[in-house]
């Protein structure tokens, strides 16, 4: 249908996917190996969840990351037999069901690589990713009790040591305690912790929900490509306002 609608436009990789369906054994296989990446890719769907909301996540990125990287790992050494239950609606020979197994754990392996250089250097921030933990009561327990660790953290260093160690060895497990089903309300905390913590306090309120995801940005640019279409390109900047505000209206 898609190839009938566009005529002699019709893009190379619908043309090129066309002509892979036309082979019953290459079509089944690409249907299993969708319904394997549709059920094994829902830990990072979820993630993405997670990742374009307006929920603040800057204190759990990293541990989020660390955790996709385990999946990745474990995923990549994924046993025939796993594989083995989605090959029973299809008549594929095993040379087939072999590739198509292959193919899998090779794309775990491409995910897997990519997320490490990703944690490694391909994210300037990854360092203050990862100290930004420490704004989090429930993770100091695993990170280093030194001020002078947290050097990716801007004004950290300016922390008083009689500051920190009272948020390590007191404050912090006095939070744990009192939490409820072990969940801690950064803001609640660190308001109640102003006069005591001042400096380290002013940090965190200032770093702990200091990323924001570009979902809302984006959004809004695909609005206003459909506002400022290529008919619309003589708008004027008020008529360009008025027409944004009435398609967020009716959203």
């Amino acid at each position: 249908m898609e190839t009938q609608v566009c005529g002699r436009s019709v893009p190379q990789s619908v043309e090129r996917l066309q002509d892979m369906l036309q082979d019953p054994n290459l079509a089944q296989s690409l249907n299993v190996q969708i319904n394997i990446m549709a059920d094994e890719c829902n830990h990072i769907l979820n993630l993405l969840d997670i990742f374009e909301s307006r929920r603040p996540v800057t204190t759990k990125i990293f541990n989020y990351l660390e955790d996709l990287q385990v999946v990745f790992a474990a995923s990549k050494e994924m046993q025939y037999e796993v594989c083995d239950e989605y090959f029973k609606e299809f008549d594929l020979p095993h040379r087939t069901k072999t590739e198509i197994h292959r193919t899998v754990g090779e794309a775990y392996v491409n995910a897997e690589e990519k997320l490490t250089k990703y944690m490694s250097d391909g994210q300037p921030a990854i360092e203050f990713l990862q100290e930004v933990r420490v704004f989090d009561p429930r993770h100091i327990t695993f990170l280093d009790d030194s001020v002078e660790r947290y050097k990716a953290i801007p004004g950290f260093t300016d922390v008083p040591r009689h500051e920190f160690d009272s948020y390590f060895t007191a404050l912090d497990p006095a939070a744990l305690r009192a939490a409820l089903s072990g969940v801690v309300d950064l803001d609640v905390f660190w308001d109640g912790v102003q006069e005591r913590l001042p400096v380290l306090s002013s940090l965190a309120h200032l770093y702990k929900d200091a990323v924001s995801n570009s979902a809302d940005a984006e959004r809004s640019n695909s609005i206003y490509k459909l506002v400022l279409a290529s008919r619309r390109r003589s708008t004027t900047n008020q008529n360009l306002k008025a027409l944004g505000e009435g398609m967020e209206d009716d959203e």
